[in-house]
């Protein structure tokens, strides 16, 4: 037995004993022993907690249990989960449980999409939910039994999430967190500390921890800078109809009032070369407009007419510099 499914088991076993009606002192303290010895004893027990109360599990612990009982086990009823009935349920249905979550484990290990630069991806959902990950992205997704939780680890990506009324879908982009229950958006890291959210249908809750829960809806969008929640103005475009999806997915950004380095962070996900600022200072210059961020020649010297930039194009990457007309004045 290797230690992982170990630690799953001897979980499994201490989610069903602090499910009963009374427990000794001595237990408590055993429990709470076990807990400090390492981290992923306290990870596993979160995790298995939930599950053994989620009713989206009773069918597949009920196909496992008719599959391995022995002749003289009961098959439980698909009604309500074993573990709620009767004393006589609890010692069996703990050793099938576990044996059940042990199975199941590896299945709900977190599955990684990434795509190339100037690649977007569509992906869809083993829940059915329909991604679309734009170019220099990373996402990692998550479908559990209770829950389904996506990583956007860096870029952008569009959701259109399938309607699960007792599973809700969590987004995670730094310290910023988007819940839905069934709803279209976009999530666009645009830095570590930065994260931009669209929703084009249905609604969400905003959290980004030091801030207060914000609620959008079809049309709204929001800035999350350093844990600060800021709205913009509605997007008429966004939500106006079902097939409305965003200005990324047809090569573009709308720049309002964004630091230069965001847009950069835009361009780069379509340029094979780095793009490098030789002055720092330029990362916070703020700049507007439209721009085709799919074609970076194109955007480049968009940026380089309206804010006096020198773009040079090097052997191994793209730099952008003051304008030495405007270092001379």
């Amino acid at each position: 037995m290797t230690r992982e499914t170990q630690i799953a088991e001897d979980a499994a076993l201490w989610v069903n004993r602090l499910d009963q009606p009374a427990i000794d002192t001595s237990a408590s303290r055993a429990f709470d022993a076990w807990m400090a010895v390492d981290v992923a004893h306290r990870d596993k027990f979160t995790d298995l907690q939930a599950l053994w109360h989620s009713d989206a599990l009773i069918e597949a612990l009920r196909q496992t249990v008719t599959a391995s009982a022995t002749s003289d086990l009961v098959t439980p009823s698909v009604t309500a989960p074993p573990w709620r009935k009767p004393v006589v349920w609890l010692t069996t249905t703990a050793c099938a449980l576990a044996a059940t979550l042990v199975m199941l484990i590896p299945s709900l290990s977190p599955a990684t999409y990434r795509t190339g630069i100037g690649n977007g991806r569509s992906i869809v959902l083993a829940d059915g939910s329909q991604v679309a990950l734009s170019g220099n992205s990373e996402l990692r997704v998550r479908v559990l039994p209770w829950q389904r939780v996506a990583t956007l680890v860096r870029g952008e990506a569009f959701f259109d999430v399938a309607h699960e009324r007792w599973r809700p879908f969590l987004v995670r982009s730094g310290d910023t967190s988007v819940a839905v229950l069934g709803t279209a958006f976009n999530v666009d890291r645009q830095d570590a500390t930065r994260t931009a959210v669209e929703v084009y249908r249905g609604a969400v809750a905003l959290d980004a921890g030091q801030s207060d829960n914000l609620v959008l809806r079809k049309g709204d969008r929001a800035r999350v800078v350093d844990d600060r929640i800021t709205t913009q103005a509605p997007n008429p475009a966004a939500g106006a109809t079902a097939a409305a999806r965003p200005d990324w997915t047809a090569g573009w950004f709308e720049a309002s009032d964004v630091p230069l380095s965001v847009l950069i962070a835009k361009v780069q996900r379509h340029s094979a070369k780095p793009i490098r600022l030789r002055d720092p200072a330029l990362a916070a210059l703020p700049v507007s407009g439209r721009f085709r961020v799919s074609n970076p020649a194109r955007a480049l010297n968009a940026i380089r007419g309206a804010y006096a930039l020198d773009i040079r194009y090097g052997r191994s990457a793209i730099l952008i510099a003051p304008s030495r007309a405007d270092q001379g004045s």
